[in-house]
C-alpha cells in the first residue's frame, strides 16, 4: 500500500494579490496567468491567489475604516501586485500592505504593471510613489510602462500581459454552438455594425475583414453619457435601449458581459444569447471558439488573441499599450491576430527571466520547470 509522505523541503510562500473578478471577468485572465507563469518558472514555490484590497470597488474612496486588511498578516516569502497597482489611489488601496510586508521581509513582486494614464504627471507621481518600497521583481505588459518605471525595480523585463496565458492553463474545449462572432459591449452601448452593401445612414468608421467591407454607428449620445459615468450603461439597459441584431455577418452573435457585479438583469441578458457569470473559465471558452471577438473591454481582445483568434477593440482608454506590445499596433482600426510564434516566444522569454530571478532569491527550486505547455498549446 502506497503512503503519503507530506513535502518536508521549505517552498516558497508566493501570495498573488486576486479578486474583483465579478466586477471585471477580466482580472481573472491576468490573475490566473501570474499564477501560472509563477508555477511555470519556479515549480517548488507555494503560489497561491489570495484577496485583494476592498479599495478597488470604489477607488477614490480607498479600503473602508472597518476592513481587515488580511493580506498583510499573512507570513509571506514574496507578495506579487499586479497590472495597473501605480496608480494615483495607491496610497489609499495598497501601499500600506506593500510596506508592512517589505517591513516583514517579504520580496515585492510586480507583474504585468501598466498604468490608467500614460501623461507626464501621471508618470511622476507614480515614480514617487514606487521610490517608497521598490520591488524586487518588476515586469510590465507595455514598453512605455517599461520605459517610465522599470529603472526603480532591482530586476526589471519589458515583458507581455500574463493573461496571454490563459491559452495555456485553460486549452479550448470544443462546443457544438454554431460558427459565432463573440460581442462585448457592457461599458458602453453596443454599437451598429454590418457587412451588408446596403447599409444606410451614418457610418462613423468602416474597416476590411474577411473580404468585406465593414460599417460602424456608434449611439453618439448615449455613448458619451457611458464614458462620463459607469452608471448610465444601467440606465441604458433599464430604458431597454442596448439590444443588438441576433446575427451579424449571418454568424450567430453570442455576447459576453464582463461585470456581473452589481447584477442587473436588464442588463445582463439584456439581448440575446448573453453569457454573463462570476467565474472565468466559460468566458475563456467563448473567446476560445469565436471567430471573431469586438469588443470594448482589452482583456476580452487578448484572450481572444491568446487563443489565436482576431479582435478588434473599441476602446479610448491608453491601457491598449499592452496589445500594441503583442504587435497589434491596427486592433482599434480593423480586426488583427497575433503571431503565435512570435507570442510562445515571448511567454518563454518571460518564465525563463521569472525562473532566473526568483533562483537568485530562493536557490535552486529542486525541480525542472517544464516549458511544454508553450507550444502548441493555443491551438487546443
Amino acid at each position: 500500500m502506497s503512503q503519503y509522505h507530506p513535502k518536508t523541503a521549505k517552498s516558497p510562500r508566493i501570495g498573488v494579490l486576486t479578486g474583483y473578478w465579478s466586477t471585471n471577468i477580466g482580472n481573472a485572465f491576468f490573475q490566473l496567468g501570474a499564477v501560472y507563469a509563477l508555477q511555470q518558472a519556479y515549480p517548488g514555490a507555494h503560489v497561491f491567489p489570495i484577496g485583494d484590497q476592498p479599495g478597488y470597488w470604489n477607488t477614490s474612496a480607498g479600503n473602508p475604516d472597518n476592513a481587515l486588511d488580511y493580506a498583510k498578516h499573512l507570513d509571506l516569502d514574496a507578495i506579487v501586485i499586479l497590472g495597473p497597482y501605480v496608480r494615483p489611489e495607491m496610497n489609499g488601496i495598497v501601499s500600506d500592505l506593500i510596506r508592512t510586508q517589505h517591513e516583514k521581509g517579504a520580496k515585492i513582486m510586480v507583474l504585468a504593471a501598466g498604468m490608467m494614464q500614460y501623461d507626464p504627471g501621471t508618470i511622476e507621481l507614480s515614480r514617487s510613489l514606487m521610490k517608497e518600497c521598490p520591488p524586487q521583481i518588476f515586469t510590465t505588459r507595455d514598453t512605455e510602462t517599461y520605459n517610465a518605471l522599470g529603472d526603480l525595480a532591482e530586476f526589471a523585463f519589458d515583458g507581455v500581459d500574463v493573461a496571454t496565458f490563459v491559452s495555456d492553463l485553460f486549452p479550448k474545449v470544443p462546443t457544438d454552438l454554431e460558427p459565432y462572432i463573440a460581442v462585448n459591449f457592457d461599458q458602453i452601448p453596443e454599437p451598429l455594425i454590418s457587412t451588408d452593401p446596403g447599409f444606410s445612414g451614418r457610418a462613423d468608421r468602416s474597416f476590411d475583414f474577411d473580404g468585406k467591407s465593414w460599417k460602424v454607428q456608434h449611439p453618439k449620445k448615449r455613448t458619451e453619457l457611458c464614458y462620463k459615468h459607469r452608471a448610465y450603461i444601467f440606465l441604458d439597459s433599464l430604458l431597454g435601449l442596448n439590444k443588438g441584431p441576433e446575427r451579424l455577418d449571418g454568424k450567430l452573435i453570442v455576447r459576453t458581459d464582463h461585470r456581473y457585479n452589481p447584477f442587473l438583469m436588464k442588463k445582463n441578458y439584456r439581448a440575446s444569447n448573453i453569457y454573463s457569470g462570476d467565474v472565468p473559465y466559460s468566458y475563456l471558452n467563448i473567446y476560445a471558439n469565436a471567430d471573431l471577438t469586438i469588443s470594448n473591454r482589452v482583456h476580452a481582445c487578448v484572450a481572444t488573441v491568446a487563443y489565436g483568434n482576431p479582435a478588434m477593440l473599441f476602446t479610448r482608454s491608453p491601457r491598449a499599450y499592452l496589445l500594441k506590445r503583442l504587435g497589434l499596433d491596427k486592433i482599434k482600426d480593423e480586426p488583427q491576430r497575433v503571431d503565435l510564434a512570435f507570442l510562445s516566444d515571448e511567454k518563454a522569454k518571460l518564465i525563463a527571466w521569472l525562473g532566473d530571478r526568483l533562483t537568485e532569491m530562493f536557490g535552486p527550486s529542486g525541480h525542472t520547470p517544464s516549458h511544454e505547455v508553450l507550444s502548441g498549446a493555443t491551438n487546443g
